[in-house]
């Protein structure tokens, strides 16, 4: 979906979830596309940055992306 590639690290794991859980619960359309399958997937996915790597690039878009990165990354 994204023509951006965010890299989680395992040390980054829990402020990227913290991150897309408020987005969740913030935005009921977030992320743009398909935003319950998106939740159902984060909920299996949530528990590796390898799986979460793989689900933000499914789910979100560059500039997603990049307000994620730039939340975990402060």
């Amino acid at each position: 979906m994204n023509s951006k590639k965010i890299v989680i690290t395992e040390s980054d794991l829990p402020k990227a979830c913290n991150y897309i859980a408020k987005q969740f619960a913030a935005h009921s359309w977030w992320p743009s596309e398909q935003p319950g399958e998106a939740k159902r997937e984060f909920d299996l996915m949530k528990d590796s940055a390898t799986a979460l790597n793989v689900w933000c690039e499914r789910w979100l878009d560059a500039g997603q992306c990049k307000k994620m990165e730039k939340e975990i990354r402060s």
